[in-house]
Order: structure tokens, then C-alpha cells, then sequence
């Protein structure tokens, strides 16, 4: 059974897979391999800002009881004027706070909310309704998170890192 501690360290290995995968790109935040490919930094934003406004400010929600529903758009980048210009240390920043924020969520969750607290995720882009346990959010959200992850290390191998 999963407990709020396996997520914590779930998460914090997200965090550091993340860093790893991003050192050393500095100079290339914004290449493609190809105009349909998403560059690092489109991946990065996607990832924090999916849903909108962050995971971490859905799982406060959701444990606080503030949160009984969410939407998700799948397929943005999120890149706004800021973000397309930010460089890799205000980037890294932003990675630091979402983190932070998930932490500060997670905090105040139990292993009780993980199965106890529902909610329903609207997915706008499929048209799909679901009741989620919190556990099924953040599985949902290592899930995608991996996914990416995995785009990003492609990315890095065809920039030859």
C-alpha cells in the first residue's frame, strides 16, 4: 500500500531526474529536433503547469477539501512571453518552487487522504469525467511526469549529451 512517505520520496526522485536531465542544456532550452517536437523548455512548463496553476496546488486542494473537481488540457506548453525568455537558473527556480509547493502539499496530507479523498478530473481535451482518489492524481502525475521525463533524455541524446 502506498503511503504519503513513498510519495515524498517519489516525488523527490522526480525532482532529481528532472536536474539531471536539464544540466548542461543552458544553451539549448529552446532546440527541436523538429517543429513538432517539444524543446526542453516547453516540456518543463508542461510539466508544471498541468493542470493549471500545478499538481501541487491540486493535491492542497484535494487534501484540504477545497478541491472537489479539476480540469486538464493535455498538449500545452504553457509558455508565456516571461517563461520563453527565462534562463536556465530562473528556470531552475521555478522547478524549486513548484517542488517546494509539493512538499508543503504533501505535508499536510495522511495515508488516509491518499484513498479517502476524491475528486473528479474533467480531461477537457478527451472529454473524459473521472473520480480520482488522491492516489490515483498522483499516480496519474508520476505517470505523465515519467513520460516527459523520458522525452527530455531523448531530447538530450540527440543534442549529443
Amino acid at each position: 500500500m502506498t503511503t504519503i512517505q513513498n510519495q515524498r520520496e517519489n516525488v523527490d526522485s522526480l525532482r532529481t531526474a528532472l536536474l539531471e536531465l536539464l544540466d548542461g542544456m543552458n544553451y539549448c532550452l529552446d532546440w527541436k529536433p523538429d517543429e513538432s517536437d517539444w524543446s526542453a523548455r516547453e516540456i518543463v512548463y508542461h510539466l508544471l503547469d498541468t493542470p493549471p496553476g500545478g499538481v501541487p496546488s491540486v493535491v492542497q486542494g484535494i487534501v484540504s477539501g477545497e478541491i472537489t473537481e479539476y480540469e486538464i488540457w493535455s498538449d500545452r506548453t504553457n509558455i508565456t512571453e516571461a517563461r520563453a525568455t527565462l534562463d536556465m537558473e530562473e528556470v531552475e527556480a521555478d522547478i524549486s518552487t513548484f517542488f517546494a509547493k509539493f512538499h508543503e502539499a504533501l505535508q499536510n496530507a495522511s495515508d488516509g487522504d491518499l484513498h479517502g479523498r476524491r475528486v473528479v478530473m474533467h480531461q477537457r481535451t478527451r472529454g473524459e469525467e473521472l473520480e480520482r482518489t488522491l492516489e490515483a492524481v498522483l499516480t496519474g502525475f508520476d505517470r505523465h511526469w515519467r513520460g516527459h521525463l523520458e522525452q527530455l533524455a531523448e531530447l538530450r541524446e540527440a543534442l549529443g549529451f
